[in-house]
């Protein structure tokens, strides 16, 4: 195993400017507890059913003490149903109100991930907090403990629903875009369902005439139904952090002043990946010479391949580097690791924290991953930067 010691020295002046007193954030010391209650049969169901269909009744549910009203709790994932920790998905009957590190927060949809593929717990947390950096990611999230039936699930992600941030932006529609640019979801209320068809419609617009449309026009297209240097913000992270599957991890929601859609990032327990999942052979053949991770979705090769949107695209790039500079990413890097040596101090959720159901969550290959992998993405920011002088 490789030892910490190994970390280069500059990067460790940097460690140490960026956690000094004045640069360190507060730290989280009232991670939420939710307690659930089910029946023997239930809980038996959850651990052994693979299905995403397996919704939850007469449960009891117990935040840090207070006893939660319930409308409904359901397994959730894909992946990780395969495992006996399930994430859940949770909506309240009423918001219920968390008091982190001095700051309330209202609750009522959120969910539970299991982080059961994240070997060291920390892609999604550390990703959040730097897209919370630069504006892309409104939702609420936060490491928490859960128990079922007073047995220690282990350390989960909490994190608001899409549909909450949506609510509280007042926006009349949001989707979740599937492979193909198809619309996977979609969030409305039922009062809105003709302004739904005006929407879905805008959506498709985007990609309507995009292979057919050069520079001028294609630019004025897409600006009338997407806020582009929002969305470029969004492919600008994705490629610094790369991030293998991303075309079909995203919300669309419209803002209500503008009526034109923003994004809201989703899962990125797939970071540090040295291709793309898919788009890899498109990229490679087409826009080698392109700062986009991956060209799956054809909105993100009409991008790069536009004489006039792709220089756009690169300054926001540039903007994002200069956003989260090297004591920035180090900052938050530094943050999760205090969080989780944390959290992980009680030794039976550290335990019941198993990566792929086998092994539990050790602290110190966290810590040392978190660091190196630190190290890498400091070295790909300033590769990038020297690559767009």
């Amino acid at each position: 195993m490789k030892s910490i010691i190994a970390i280069p020295f500059i990067l460790l002046s940097i460690l140490a400017d960026a956690i000094s007193p004045l640069a360190r954030p507060r730290e989280n010391t009232s991670f939420p507890e939710i307690k659930i209650y089910l029946s023997k049969s239930q809980y038996s169901n959850l651990q052994s059913n693979n299905s995403d269909k397996l919704v939850f009744t007469n449960l009891v549910m117990m935040i840090n003490r207070d006893t939660a009203s319930v409308k409904e709790v359901h397994v959730r994932g894909n992946n990780s149903l395969k495992f006996k920790r399930k994430s859940l998905s949770v909506e309240l009957e009423k918001s219920i109100t968390l008091d982190i590190d001095q700051k309330k927060t209202h609750l009522k949809k959120f969910n539970l991930l299991n982080l059961s593929m994240d070997k060291h717990l920390w892609h999604n947390r550390w990703s959040d907090l730097n897209l919370e950096t630069i504006g892309l990611f409104p939702l609420f999230n936060s490491y928490c403990k859960v128990w079922i039936n007073d047995q220690p699930q282990g350390i989960f992600l909490l994190v608001e629903k899409p549909q909450q941030a949506k609510a509280k932006r007042k926006s009349p529609y949001m989707l979740r875009r599937g492979p193909n640019h198809t619309i996977s979801d979609e969030y409305f209320e039922e009062e809105e369902k003709e302004s739904a068809k005006k929407y879905r419609k805008q959506f498709q617009s985007i990609y309507s005439d995009i292979s057919s449309l050069k520079d001028d026009a294609l630019a004025k297209q897409l600006s009338q139904h997407i806020n582009l240097d929002n969305y470029f913000q969004f492919l600008a992270f994705n490629y610094l952090v790369m991030n293998g599957d991303y075309a079909d991890e995203v919300f669309f929601y419209i803002e209500p002043g503008h009526q034109w859609f923003e994004v809201i990032p989703w899962d990125y327990d797939d970071i540090l990946r040295p291709v793309p999942h898919e788009g890899r052979t498109l990229r490679n053949k087409e826009f080698t010479d392109k700062k986009l991770f991956s060209l799956e979705e054809s909105l993100d090769r009409a991008i790069a391949g536009s004489q006039l949107l792709y220089p756009r695209y690169e300054q926001s790039l540039k903007n994002i580097l200069l956003t989260l500079d090297s004591a920035a990413l180090t900052k938050t890097a530094y943050q999760v690791i205090r969080e989780l040596e944390q959290i992980s101090a009680d030794q039976s959720m550290a335990n019941a924290t198993l990566f792929l159901d086998l092994n539990p969550f050790n602290m110190v290959l966290a810590r040392e991953d978190i660091l190196l992998s630190l190290d890498l993405l400091l070295k790909r920011r300033k590769w990038i930067l020297e690559e767009l002088k």
